[in-house]
């Protein structure tokens, strides 16, 4: 159970919109079970919200015959939904029309499963079980096959296949229409063509896989109908556009957006493109791969800032905020000024420190995260200086005392050590002019830059542990590209 609703409450950019979705009307619903061997217990019915959130619609005791009544005065939007049982177990329905009642069996909840006053799960569950019964038959072919070489079993398994083949475009065409047709057919991958040459030489494979993937991701979208707001209640559109973007779509930036943006060409639905936006939006904006985060701002621009009336006023400003503050820290452009004195009171002008490349490490002396990576920083710093890289230890803290006790433990001496403490030559007193937070995302401490000789951003957020083989990946890259 607890593995089905641990997610219930969706995020800021979801929430203010939902209930949209559940618009009331006179009709209401009405769905009777009976499931044997249940008994004395409590139910749910969910409907999908991705495949990793459900939205409870409703709860239902159970009798001690197994039967139990879901039922309201509010129209169930139409979609595919569970009815979540005791230890885990969950049985999927269709909602189209709004009364029906169903008869089951915890033996087998689908191959028993009886429907009265819903054609969509008469179809459902009969597909399912026709389904169920040609697996077996393949399941039972392919153990005789590997145990004995008999082309008859052989030419059998091959027509249990076709057969199958068929079934599903026969029942497709025949069903044409339903809910349960568009769920079922959401759920597929795109049929590839054979490929027309033989795979002789090596450039025959790899242009055989090129035309695979091409094909694949030129049409994979081919099943999945982007303008029906009822498959976004579905397990499906989430892992479909999870699938699309980490595994067809190169990771870069501008792909992404690029993908993105025909995606959402197609999705015309107010709903369903809202949710397409949020879920690719999400992904982004703190990404797993460095320099992705040029696409959260290209999707919140376009499609949050651009497109407000889709929002709450709220999401809108918060999109506008953290624009403001990603967009001049994307990969390529110029480091923002960061006004700092040293040990000595002396102004530190970034832009002027030579070196291939600079690495800003911004901490905070209390951290744990910082003073656990402090001595990584020290201890690379040598290795670093030998391939004329400058490293700058900037300190969050304006603690005079804190940042010198900090630079005297872990050994900082040798590195350019700054904090934003400025003195007014008029009036002697201390100003700060750095605003960590919103100029540099400091959000959590520590957090690391690498820079290049122009002092424009190549790398944010680095793990400690990987700044050495960065840079030696970048200058070996940079040397290649000067040699072509």
């Amino acid at each position: 159970m607890k593995q089905y609703f641990k997610r219930i409450i969706l995020l800021f950019a979801l929430v203010s919109w939902f209930n949209t979705l559940q618009a009331q009307t006179k009709e209401g619903f009405s769905i009777k079970g009976k499931i044997a061997g249940l008994k004395d217990t409590t139910v749910f019915l969910a409907h999908y919200f991705g495949y990793n959130q459900q939205v409870i619609k409703d709860t239902a005791i159970v009798d001690a015959e197994g039967k139990f009544h879901f039922q309201g005065n509010k129209a169930l939007p139409e979609g595919l939904y569970l009815v979540a049982l005791p230890k885990g177990r969950y049985l999927d329905i269709v909602i189209g029309n709004p009364e029906f009642s169903f008869e089951t069996d915890t033996i087998n909840l689908i191959n028993k499963m009886k429907v009265v006053g819903s054609k969509e799960n008469q179809l459902f569950f009969q597909f399912q079980q026709d389904m169920s019964a040609k697996f077996e038959k393949i399941k039972q072919l392919d153990a005789a096959r590997k145990n004995k070489k008999d082309p008859n079993v052989e030419a059998a398994f091959k027509k249990a296949q076709d057969d199958i083949t068929q079934f599903q475009k026969t029942w497709f065409t025949q069903n044409e229409g339903t809910l349960v047709a568009k769920l079922i057919k959401a759920a597929q991958e795109p049929d590839i063509p054979p490929f027309s040459k033989p795979l002789v030489t090596k450039a025959d494979s790899m242009a055989f896989y090129q035309y695979q993937f091409t094909y694949y991701k030129s049409h994979y979208w081919d099943n999945f109908d982007l303008t029906d707001d009822r498959l976004m209640r579905s397990p499906f559109f989430q892992k479909k556009l999870e699938r699309y973007f980490e595994d067809l779509t190169a990771q870069q930036a501008d792909s992404i957006s690029l993908e993105a943006d025909k995606i959402l060409a197609k999705t015309k639905s107010r709903d369903m493109r809202r949710y397409a936006i949020y879920k690719i939006a999400s992904q982004y904006e703190n990404p797993k791969i460095l320099g992705t985060d040029g696409a959260f701002v290209h999707m919140a621009e376009k499609y949050y800032i651009g497109e407000p009336a889709l929002w709450d006023t709220s999401t809108v400003r918060k999109m506008k905020e953290r624009v403001a503050i990603l967009k001049p820290l994307l990969l390529g452009k110029p480091f923002p000024d960061m006004y700092l004195t040293d040990t000595l009171g002396r102004e530190i002008d970034i832009k002027r420190i030579p070196g291939d490349y600079t690495v800003v490490f911004i901490y905070d002396p209390e951290c744990g995260h910082c003073r656990e990576s402090a001595p990584k920083v020290q201890k690379m710093y040598q290795s670093l200086k030998s391939k004329n890289v400058r490293l700058i230890a900037a300190s969050i803290e304006r603690t005079p005392s804190k940042w010198k006790s900090f630079i005297k433990e872990f050994k900082f001496g040798d590195l350019i050590n700054g904090i934003d403490i400025h003195k007014n030559p008029q009036t002697g007193k201390e100003e700060y002019y750095t605003d960590f937070k919103n100029a540099f995302d400091v959000y959590a401490t520590p957090v690391v830059y690498v820079l290049d000789k122009d002092k424009k951003i190549l790398a944010k957020r680095l793990p400690v542990e990987q700044i050495e083989d960065f840079i030696d990946f970048h200058r070996k890259q940079h040397a290649n590209r000067i040699g072509k």
